[in-house]
């Protein structure tokens, strides 16, 4: 006989241990219509490593413009912080100047972040046995972004925004990926203190 809530099959006597729980089905479903509560609570619940929230976001293709509007919200209140301390200062900064300051910086971190999560999501997949796709390291890793603000924070600012973001990209990693944690974790690490070495290196060197 096969029981109808468990669907084990049995003979004679049965204790039922109840419906079977699927892995990886989105705890709760985003509400219609503007929904950036319900993305910033999932951008807070995959910085603390919740990943049941990272499954969610991984496959949910309304992340991505809620994702680009934190991502960007992120990375520039650092330089509004900075442009603010260089006014207390009384170093005046002209609008359009401010305006293209941001912008120039905004793309340079899109295009760090692309080159680092591209770089690691193609060493997980072809030297790793990664089963991922790459749009599915994009979405939770937007939402992620939200550790950046921590670049506010006076002098410790920078090394705790990069620990934060190791931390989450190498759970973002292992759960898109199925890969193991140290591997995760020594991809984003490993490729982010590379990048940031060649960065330096090509800035400081005179052509």
């Amino acid at each position: 006989m096969k029981c109808d809530v468990c669907s084990q099959t049995y003979e004679g006597e049965h204790l039922c241990t109840g419906a079977p729980v699927v892995l990886g089905a989105t705890p709760s479903a985003a509400p219609q219509g503007f929904a950036l509560g319900h993305y910033l609570g999932l951008a807070w619940r995959i910085v603390r490593w919740d990943d049941a929230s990272i499954r969610e976001a991984m496959d949910d293709p309304r992340v991505l413009p809620y994702g680009v509007l934190i991502w960007c919200t992120a990375n520039a209140l650092p330089l509004f912080a900075v442009i603010g301390l260089l006014s207390l200062r009384g170093i005046r900064i002209l609008p359009g100047r401010i305006f293209a300051v941001i912008g120039m910086g905004l793309v340079y971190a899109a295009i760090y972040g692309l080159v680092h999560m591209g770089i690691c999501h193609l060493l997980a997949k072809y030297f790793c046995s990664g089963g991922g796709k790459f749009i599915q390291i994009i979405r939770p890793l937007l939402l992620a972004s939200i550790v950046y603000v921590l670049l506010v924070i006076p002098l410790a600012g920078p090394v705790v925004a990069a620990i934060a973001w190791v931390a989450v990209m190498m759970m973002v990693f292992q759960e898109v990926h199925g890969i193991e944690p140290l591997t995760a974790f020594l991809l984003s690490a490993g490729v982010g203190v590379a990048l940031k070495l060649i960065s330096y290196y090509f800035i400081h060197t005179p052509f």
